[in-house]
């Protein structure tokens, strides 16, 4: 009985040890792909990947094509099936139309690589509602990629090794009491009923779909943060955070700050910002919350299995900030 015990024991602790392997590139190199490689880059087998990006219109400056290079060798070293964008799309003010020059200019001539032209699962940033907002829900009709049915929606993704996630994606800038008197924002955003999206919120997360194994929130704005805007994250957080904890939602992905980041507090959900896709704020602080910082442009990479998933936090020269594997059971309440 001791020796099943510590054979069962020590399975454990392999499958754990090796629940991660290096990404193999070999297999496209063979048929072709000289775009590169991320030295270093992790992977979980039969998992779910994608990446995730935020705060990136700005016609390919400030190292916005930089990440663009290293997303694409990611997705191609992950095998990535989609990315999620968490708002602030296009700078300064949004677009205006489906023809917009900008849809262009800061994306169409810089997410070019094969590996990019996966679907884009994006939000409503606070800038992109200075323009049109509803111009991005439209251009999901004339895009192969662009996938934006509603200023907010929700889709599900098979895990290869089965069960499904549940993808959420709200759009918060409602929950700015301030972006009422913004004389740019106030006219599109007025439009929504934020009582209503927040009902719709409630009843899309309690989905008794059996074969759902995670649910992930999208937003732009941050219900924690270590960074630029620590103080002023409270009227999103009143909001939202306690539907993350009814719901026991396992990830909350967002942008906002322009950085890196992992949060950790209380409660079931991890918290991931990663808005550095172009310009950078680096202006850290100390939070009890904060795992993992980085004032610097990147974005973040999603292997998620039934059980299980990794993150990894990668700059734009292809360096990786940070890596962890986390548990379905590490995401139990406090």
């Amino acid at each position: 009985m001791r020796f099943l015990s510590f054979f069962l024991l020590s399975g454990l602790l392999c499958g754990s040890l090796f629940a991660q392997r290096p990404a193999d590139y070999s297999g496209q190199q063979a048929a072709g792909y000289q775009l590169g490689v991320i030295p270093g880059l992790q992977t979980l087998d039969k998992a779910l990947h994608f990446a995730v990006v935020g705060d990136w219109g700005r016609q390919g400056e400030y190292r916005q094509r930089d990440v663009a290079l290293q997303m694409a060798r990611a997705m191609a070293g992950l095998s990535g099936s989609f990315i999620i964008s968490t708002g602030d799309n296009f700078y300064p003010s949004g677009v205006m139309s489906t023809q917009d020059p900008l849809w262009q200019s800061s994306f169409e001539q810089v997410y070019t690589h094969a590996w990019l032209q996966a679907p884009w699962y994006p939000v409503l940033g606070n800038h992109d509602y200075g323009g049109n907002p509803d111009a991005q829900v439209a251009y999901s009709s004339i895009s192969r990629r662009w996938r934006m049915p509603g200023r907010y929606y929700s889709f599900k993704k098979k895990l290869p090794g089965g069960g499904k996630v549940l993808f959420v994606c709200i759009d918060t800038n409602g929950l700015e009491p301030g972006y009422y008197k913004n004389e740019d924002l106030a006219p599109a955003l007025s439009q929504q009923d934020t009582t209503a999206q927040l009902r719709w919120l409630r009843q899309t997360l309690s989905d008794s779909d059996p074969e759902v194994r995670w649910r992930v929130v999208v937003g732009h704005h941050p219900v924690y943060t270590a960074g630029k805007r620590v103080a002023v994250t409270g009227p999103v957080r009143k909001v939202i955070e306690p539907i993350l904890n009814e719901y026991a939602v396992d990830l909350y992905l967002c942008g906002h700050d322009h950085d890196l980041q992992y949060n950790k507090p209380a409660g079931p959900t991890h918290h991931f910002l990663s808005g550095a896709g172009s310009e950078l704020s680096n202006f850290p602080h100390k939070t009890p919350e904060n795992v993992f910082y980085a004032g610097v442009n990147g974005f973040m990479t999603f292997s998620m299995q039934a059980d299980q998933f990794l993150v990894q936090a990668i700059d734009y020269k292809g360096e990786i900030l940070f890596s962890r594997v986390l548990s379905k059971a590490q995401t139990a309440r406090k």
